[in-house]
This record gives C-alpha cells, sequence and structure tokens, in this order.
C-alpha cells in the first residue's frame, strides 16, 4: 500500500467555468458600443463645426434709412438739394459716356467703296490701270474694307481676273443691262443703283464712299470716313488736263467745325483767263444735279433701309424706291444742316480728293 507522500497531487484539467464565458462575452458588446459612440460623437461634432458660421469681424448691420423730418415751407432743405443735385450730375455723364461711345465705337466701321467702271473696250487697259491704282490705295487702309466694283456683264472676266490678284476684300457686281455708248452718264447712273441695291439687299452695316476711277484721295480721308454716323463731305479738287483749269467746291464749315452751313464753289484758271476775278460762290446746299456730285459726300448705309427717311417723300411725288442714289442725294440736300465735314480738323479746308478730268480718262 502506497504512501501518501507518493501520492500524485496533480489534478486534472477542468473546462472553463460558465462564468468566465459569460464575462469574456460580456466586454465585446462593451468595446463595440464604446467604438460606436466614439464614431457618432465624431460625427456629430464635424457636423456642428460645418454648420457653425465662420469666424471673423462681422460688419455692423446697417442703419435704417432715416426718415424726412417734416419741415416748415421756410425751411431749407439741404440734404435733398445735394442728392438732387448729385443726380443730375449723375444722368448728365452716363449721358455724356453713351455719346462718347457712340461717336467713338470699339470696332471701327466698314468702309463700302463703290466704284463704276463704264467705258468701251478699247479703253481697257487705261481701266486695268485706275483699278490697280484704286486697289494699291485700298490696300494701305486699316481693315475692315469692301471694295464693290460694278461692272457690264459683257466686260466682267478681264476684270475679274485682276480683282482676284490686288489684294483687297471685293465684291464683284455684274448686270446684263446693254445700254448704249453715248449714254456713258446714264449707265454709271445705273451702275451706282446697283451697288446701292446690293447694300440695301444684304443690309451691309458702314460707311458708302464712291471712289471714281478717275479720283486720286489722301488715305487719311478714308480713315476720317469712320466717324460718319449720318453724312458727310469734303472738299473736292477738279482738274480739266486739257483745259488748264481747276475748280474746287466743299462744304463750308459753321462755327467749331462741328456741322457744315453752306457749300462753296470756287472755279480758278491757270490761263489768260485768271486775271478775270475771282468767281467765288456760296450757297445753302450743295448742288446735287450734276453727275459727279456723289464724289464730294459720303453717307451711312442705314439710310437706305430706314423706314422714317422713306416717309418723307410726299405720295403725290413719283416712286424714286428703284433710284437710290437720287434718293441719297436729295436727303444730303434736305439734311445737309447735320453733315459732318470731313476732314474735321482742318476747318473745310483741306482737300483730299482730287478728279482729273482728261479727253481718254472718263469714269
Amino acid at each position: 500500500m502506497a504512501s501518501p507522500k507518493h501520492h500524485n497531487n496533480t489534478k486534472p484539467l477542468q473546462p472553463p467555468s460558465s462564468s468566465a464565458t459569460s464575462n469574456n462575452k460580456k466586454k465585446r458588446p462593451l468595446l463595440l458600443r464604446r467604438a460606436m459612440l466614439h464614431s457618432c460623437l465624431c460625427f456629430l461634432l464635424g457636423l456642428l463645426t460645418g454648420l457653425a458660421p465662420p469666424t471673423g469681424p462681422t460688419l455692423p448691420p446697417a442703419p435704417p434709412p432715416t426718415p424726412p423730418t417734416p419741415r416748415s415751407s421756410g425751411q431749407s432743405a439741404p440734404s435733398t438739394v445735394n442728392h438732387t443735385a448729385a443726380l443730375l450730375q449723375l444722368k448728365t455723364t452716363t449721358r455724356h459716356q453713351h455719346q462718347h461711345l457712340e461717336e467713338e465705337p470699339h470696332h471701327p466701321q466698314l468702309l463700302l467703296v463703290v466704284t463704276t467702271t463704264t467705258g468701251l473696250s478699247p479703253e481697257r487697259e487705261r481701266r486695268s490701270a485706275a483699278l490697280t491704282r484704286t486697289a494699291h490705295a485700298l490696300r494701305l487702309v486699316s481693315p475692315p474694307v469692301l471694295w464693290l466694283v460694278v461692272e457690264a456683264a459683257r466686260e466682267a472676266p478681264p476684270t475679274a481676273t485682276l480683282l482676284r490678284r490686288t489684294g483687297v476684300v471685293y465684291r464683284h457686281l455684274t448686270y446684263a443691262h446693254n445700254l448704249t455708248s453715248d449714254a456713258w452718264e446714264e449707265e454709271r447712273h445705273h451702275q451706282r443703283n446697283v451697288a446701292l441695291g446690293h447694300i440695301e439687299q444684304h443690309r451691309l452695316r458702314g460707311v458708302v464712299f464712291f471712289a471714281g476711277l478717275a479720283d486720286v484721295f489722301d488715305l487719311r480721308l478714308l480713315e476720317q470716313l469712320r466717324r460718319i454716323r449720318t453724312l458727310g463731305a469734303w472738299p473736292v479738287a477738279t482738274v480739266w488736263e486739257q483745259e488748264r483749269r481747276v475748280a474746287i467746291q466743299g462744304p463750308l464749315c459753321s462755327s467749331g467745325g462741328a456741322a457744315a452751313s453752306g457749300w462753296f464753289s470756287a472755279p480758278t484758271t491757270t490761263s489768260s483767263d485768271a486775271g478775270g476775278g475771282s468767281r467765288f460762290t456760296t450757297r445753302p446746299t450743295p448742288s446735287l444735279t450734276s453727275d459727279d456730285s456723289v464724289h464730294s459726300f459720303a453717307f451711312a448705309s442705314n439710310l437706305l433701309w430706314d423706314p422714317a427717311r422713306w416717309d418723307r417723300f410726299p405720295t403725290t411725288e413719283p416712286d424714286q424706291s428703284q433710284d437710290s442714289i437720287k434718293f441719297v442725294q436729295r436727303l444730303m440736300m434736305e439734311d445737309y444742316s447735320k453733315t459732318k465735314p470731313i476732314p474735321d480738323y482742318s476747318n473745310c479746308s483741306q482737300v483730299m480728293v482730287w478728279r482729273v478730268e482728261t479727253t481718254f480718262l472718263l469714269f
């Protein structure tokens, strides 16, 4: 029989008690709850931070307008008077600014240069030379410029070839209407109507300027034409080579040169008739009955389709809607007081267009 000293004291392993298992299960939900609570607190803190107004200096609220205090008839109201004066000054300044913007637009106006090309086939070489000279002059003008060249369809092919080489933006207008060789003035009148009809049909907004093939003009004139808003006129010197005679005619400037007040004509000679005395004449409006009068003025193209101006013709007069150049000439005579002298800085005394009339070159 074994003694108690040699008895095995080791105890067998026992499974964990139910109390320990329950403690572990209780700790896990507690940690999960803490994490969820922490997440909710962080979310609420971020939400409140985003909804809170930004911190910074706040402007004080504007004081309410003080109502006008009643006053007797003998009291004065300097604040009201000053406020009214400030409003009137603001309106005047705004009006002047609008007028300044209208006079000097941000974008330059389009120049519509109309050139007629009447003549017979033997004069083709001279006409080509004159077209080339005009093209070289227009190339020196700042854009936008549109050159309207009008010609009979029977003579158009050589001119079309020449125009393609000029480097100028152009439109070659042709017509099939045939006229006799003796009716060159009537044909030139018809060509101008063709050009004005094209401008009116396509609503080409700009300043219309008639540049004949016999004209020599200063390039500064074309830049000054962009200032025209309704009508403009300038002195023209006509030179007759065979007669050795020069005639100058143009607008008379009013005080300050803001508008034309009349028309002068001063024919002179360089032959033996020079001692016959001065023949300087003046009239209220220019004589626009001659065919060459269109070379002394320019006009805004929107006058061609302005209904207010068309309605000024009495119904008893014959219809002039098909004769645009006569319509423009009549407007020039009726609204001559609104004509702008070109150039405006020379007091209507500077000649910038010369017309050379020779026996062989009549355009």
